[in-house]
């Protein structure tokens, strides 16, 4: 009987090795494409709460992004790297936002999931998804969510400002496309 466990015990130990053995090549793979990756294009589902809007993005790192919704209210999010806008052309107006309050911070950011990718184990991993959670001191979170193939970017989850559950997914995925600076420019209501 104590052959039996201590065979069992052994086979536990060496699958535990193996399963951190190809833990840490997908976390090093992982890193790689992210270190090798400028920019993003990309088309997007996002549902908030029962709500779901879709359109496309364009992400340049660190911190610069443009988002165009295709609703009737001509949304647009933009972050310049200090400030994000939403702007409602229907209404002329832009509601401005430091980055740093919002749950972009980190996702536009690639070294900070860079360190969270090299520092944590994945919170969900499964024959499609790698999932990373990251959790700064205001209890913001946000779960980046890679495909497990491509290592390609799939989208993330997070909770907005009135505690509404976030799913941002990313289709169509384009890296490194040329994106000038300029591009990310927020506009003035009066360009509305």
């Amino acid at each position: 009987m104590t052959k039996k466990i201590f065979f069992l015990l052994k086979i536990f130990f060496l699958f535990l090795l193996s399963m951190n053995i190809v833990l840490a090549d997908l976390q090093k793979n992982l890193i790689n494409k992210l270190t090798a990756t400028q920019t993003l294009t990309f088309d997007f589902k996002q549902k908030i709460a029962d709500k779901e809007e879709i359109g496309n993005c364009f992400v340049k790192y660190p911190l610069r992004m443009k988002c165009n919704y295709k609703n009737s209210k001509g949304k647009i999010i933009i972050s310049n790297g200090k400030t994000v806008a939403i702007i409602k052309k229907k209404y002329k107006k832009i509601y401005l936002y430091p980055i740093k309050s919002t749950p972009l911070s980190f996702i536009l950011k690639k070294e900070k999931i860079i360190d969270l990718i090299r520092k944590g184990n994945p919170s969900e991993l499964d024959s499609n998804l790698i999932g990373f959670i990251f959790a700064d001191k205001k209890t913001n979170k946000v779960k980046m969510l890679f495909d497990k193939n491509s290592l390609e970017l799939k989208g993330w989850e997070t909770n907005d400002a009135y505690s509404n559950k976030v799913n941002f997914e990313i289709n169509n995925l384009i890296i490194n496309n040329q994106i000038v600076d300029d591009f990310f420019k927020i506009p003035q209501e009066k360009d509305l």
